[in-house]
């Protein structure tokens, strides 16, 4: 049997609450500092969704109408993000320096040997992985 070949990941979605548009731009605009990029006119009214350039994906994030939060969960003192999606950055303190001057939620990632790493949460509860790998030399 052949499985199924698989060109590149083209997008992935975060749920937000319905009306939220503001803090969305806040966040993943001004705070992360992603492209909002128009949708699909053929889109306009049939989603509440808005797009982001994030490399070479897209980031949608769709507003939902019966939100249901993420809840932190924690196994032996340990924060289980369950779902979340990683970005591999530079200059990892100075990211974390302006998510604590703008008071973005931050929960401490298990230590691992070759990157350093941290989760942001977002104003929904949305856990994104924040990691830069060290250089070995």
């Amino acid at each position: 049997m052949m499985g199924i070949k698989i060109k590149r990941l083209h997008h992935l979605t975060v749920n937000a609450p319905s009306g939220e548009q503001e803090k969305v731009r806040w966040f993943y605009g001004t705070i992360l500092g992603l492209k909002e990029i128009p949708i699909p006119k053929k889109l306009e009214g049939v989603y509440e969704i808005i797009w982001y350039e994030l490399t070479d994906v897209l980031l949608h994030i769709e507003f939902t109408k019966n939100y249901i939060q993420p809840r932190e969960q924690y196994e032996n003192d340990v924060i289980m993000p369950g779902r979340h999606f990683a970005l591999e950055v530079e200059k990892l303190s100075e990211i974390r320096a302006k998510f604590e001057k703008h008071q973005v939620v931050i929960r401490e990632a298990v230590s691992l040997t070759d990157r350093d790493r941290f989760y942001a949460v977002d104003p929904f509860g949305n856990f994104i992985e924040l990691i830069e790998f060290k250089a070995y030399t």
